[in-house]
């Protein structure tokens, strides 16, 4: 195993396939989303933190005096994260089922509601020794989930005479936070009015939030009491304009395991899609699209090896995928740079969505749990996480 190109010591890893979270910079773009809200904020972090490993980044954020709480989609996430000691505030953005109100109470989670029924559900197991809280949400444009905005009202004055059950917010969710102005502003001024219907009749107004990423740092008008970043959280700016100064979260890296000598003409992997134009040293990497590298970039993305881009070849496998490193010192055992930067080269989530015609979030959400996740600060692997499987 001749690389050890990082200041992490990564040789010494005993897994096929990892992705290192870079935990200094999981702060620092904290640092610089709060510092454009200016409010605080509800990370989310569900679908396992994007791929991050949620149990890992909410003990982290949850230290931070700028986080108030934390946003997950199911009760499920919700759970693991209370079996895993996180305390505070969990808002399960995907709501809860009728069968689940119970455990939402219990372990104190709060759930997005968008009807009277939601609501009477949690009502319905809550209790005044064990109180329930809930937040509302109103769809003013994005037609997926949420009261619709002329029973937002009703169903408000309702929630509000439910004993045993408390408003702990209002929010909306935009449809077009990176793209579009006039239809964000449209958004803000919808819920707005509404806020401000429900001012005028008498009712309290609990914190309000709709801000994602895109909304924090495009859309002043959308901050609100709260913010719920997500992508940029990770280090991923999906919004146009000026670099805010986020920085990627996760690399992604895998083993080669073998490689071969091909001659002028053999084809390589499934379908003969390539075929070799002259004598070629050929890599078989430890990591295929069962563990989020997709079939959708065969033979048109780039690894980084020894500090030399080496081009992907063939169709990408279930379990693992090929590279030409003719012209690298590979051998077996080194390790190959997916996401991530080394040298003057890099390849961001971004660079393979667009190669897939896809998102970032898809990108990072689809690392599969056989890819063991390291965490590292100043340089060092944390050795207590490292014990732990995620």
């Amino acid at each position: 195993m001749r690389n050890s190109r990082n200041s992490i010591d990564t040789v010494k890893l005993p897994y096929p396939a990892w992705a290192e979270v870079d935990l200094d910079r999981l702060h620092h773009n904290v640092d610089v989303i709060h510092s454009a809200a200016k409010v605080p904020l509800l990370p989310v972090i569900k679908a396992n933190a994007y791929g991050h490993g949620a149990n890992v980044l909410a003990s982290q954020l949850v230290r931070r005096k700028e986080v108030t709480g934390l946003c997950v989609w199911t009760m499920q996430e919700a759970e693991a994260l209370r079996r895993e000691g996180i305390k505070g505030r969990i808002v399960a953005l995907g709501g809860v089922l009728p069968q689940e109100a119970k455990l939402a109470v219990e372990l104190c989670v709060e759930p997005v509601v968008g009807s009277v029924a939601q609501a009477r559900a949690m009502a319905g197991v809550a209790s005044k020794r064990k109180p329930a809280a809930v937040h509302l949400k109103v769809d003013t444009g994005m037609a997926r989930l949420g009261t619709d905005r002329q029973d937002a009202f009703d169903t408000m004055a309702k929630i509000s005479r439910m004993e045993s059950l408390s408003l702990a917010g209002m929010m909306t969710h935009f449809a077009f936070a990176g793209v579009k102005k006039k239809a964000v502003r449209e958004q803000v001024e919808s819920f707005e009015d509404l806020l401000e219907a429900i001012r005028g009749a008498g009712y309290q107004i609990p914190a309000c939030h709709a801000a994602n990423t895109a909304g924090i740092f495009l859309h002043p008008e959308s901050r609100f009491q709260l913010v719920r970043p997500g992508i940029g959280l990770y280090g991923i700016q999906e919004f146009s304009g000026p670099d805010v100064g986020l920085k990627p979260v996760l690399s992604l890296k895998a083993r080669v395991s073998w490689i071969r000598d091909v001659s002028k003409g053999q084809t390589v992997s499934y379908g003969g899609i390539w075929k070799s134009p002259g004598k070629r040293r050929v890599a078989v990497v430890s990591l295929g699209y069962a563990d989020g590298y997709s079939r959708l970039l065969s033979s048109r993305v780039h690894g980084i090896i020894n500090g030399e881009k080496t081009k992907q070849i063939g169709v990408i496998c279930m379990d693992v995928s090929m590279f030409d490193i003719t012209r690298t010192s590979a051998g077996e055992g080194d390790y190959i740079t997916l996401i991530g930067s080394e040298g003057a080269h890099s390849i961001g989530a971004l660079d393979l969505a667009q190669v897939m015609g896809t998102i970032s979030y898809e990108v990072l959400c689809g690392i599969g749990n056989r890819v063991r996740r390291i965490y590292h600060r100043s340089g060092k692997v944390d050795r207590k996480l490292l014990m732990r499987v995620f």
